[in-house]
């Protein structure tokens, strides 16, 4: 079976994705000499038509993809498995047919592995994206192409439908919260700064914790238990430390492994706060207080806005974007 792709007909011929596939699903909008181009160039590279696209010529799929950043080919964390959960819950009950891919917001074109080939196939009709950074490729191409799509997240575009935890308040809430309970030399470990929502719990802790009688540390980076380890780890043996705020209750295991071989004791030493509440949390030793997001609620928000632009509604003001506070779940590790 050839292994020739509809980016490299697109590519050979010099015309865009969207063209290659009109052609494919027989569309009239392309005049004849291109599609001459386009036919001559499937039969030299040997390309082997997916019946599926063109047998969906006119007709919705009712597939959607949804979009995991691939961090660096790092397993989905618990975070990303329970709003799966959610999504594709949700999206049955629309009757919609939910896919999960992994995605990269610099590059995809080249990838057969991204679900941006059923988009640029024509196999998928709509997106959600479960991570939005500066400048997202994706975003651009969805624009492009008039792709419905929703995001998690805050995108600094106004315009963009989107539903997300208010970020800067789960950083401010969780530093204010730690201030009230009287810790003073605060480390946060936080995940990549590219995103968006890292960035803006990032500016509420600050802001919380800033010009306040406080030593705090805010680190970037920690997007793994392991790092979350390794870190805390070190300060522990050079730093002062009497809390710990971890954007992630999972990522948190990491700091309670480097308190324990410390000989220190939770909280009596050191605090860990989380975030997520994900389930399991409820089970550390001792259970992790966190910031708490409703996943369930989150996880509809984002099938039901796709679901009315899959079907050409345009969203009212007040529907476009979608944010949710976070509540602080007091448990015995604070």
């Amino acid at each position: 079976m050839s292994k020739t792709t509809i980016f490299d007909i697109a590519k050979d011929c010099g015309v865009s994705i969207k063209t290659v596939s009109r052609v494919l699903n027989n569309s009239s909008s392309v005049s004849d000499a291109t599609k001459e181009k386009i036919y001559a160039s499937m039969k030299r590279l040997d390309y082997q038509v997916n019946m599926l696209a063109r047998g969906l010529k006119g007709s919705r799929t009712n597939i959607i993809v949804i979009f995991v950043d691939r961090h660096h080919e790092a397993h989905l964390s618990a975070w990303h498995n329970i709003m799966l959960k959610y999504l594709f819950t949700y999206a049955k009950e629309r009757s919609l047919k939910a896919v999960m891919s992994p995605s990269n917001s610099q590059e995809y074109l080249e990838d057969e592995t991204d679900g941006f080939y059923l988009l640029a196939s024509g196999i998928a009709d709509g997106a959600i994206l479960l991570e939005n950074v500066h400048h997202d490729l994706r975003v651009e191409y969805f624009n492009k192409m008039n792709i419905p799509y929703v995001v998690f997240g805050e995108p600094e575009d106004q315009s963009i439908p989107a539903v997300s935890l208010d970020n800067y308040d789960v950083g401010f809430k969780g530093g204010s919260y730690l201030l009230n309970k009287n810790y003073r030399d605060i480390v946060f470990l936080i995940g990549e700064k590219r995103f968006l929502s890292n960035q803006l719990r990032g500016k509420g802790f600050q802001d919380a914790v800033a010009h306040k009688d406080v030593h705090y540390t805010v680190l970037y980076g920690i997007d793994t238990i392991e790092k979350a380890y390794k870190t805390s780890e070190n300060l522990l043996r050079t730093e002062k430390i009497d809390a710990f705020f971890v954007s992630g209750d999972e990522r948190a295991i990491g700091v309670y492994r480097a308190v324990y071989e410390k000989g220190l004791k939770i909280p009596r030493d050191v605090a860990v706060l989380g975030v997520d509440n994900i389930p399991i949390g409820r089970y550390y030793y001792p259970p992790i207080s966190t910031l708490d997001q409703n996943f369930e609620r989150m996880a509809k928000a984002l099938i039901d806005k796709l679901y009315l632009l899959m079907n050409h509604e345009a969203l009212a003001k007040d529907l476009l974007r979608e944010k949710q506070l976070s509540v602080v779940v007091e448990r015995e590790s604070t």
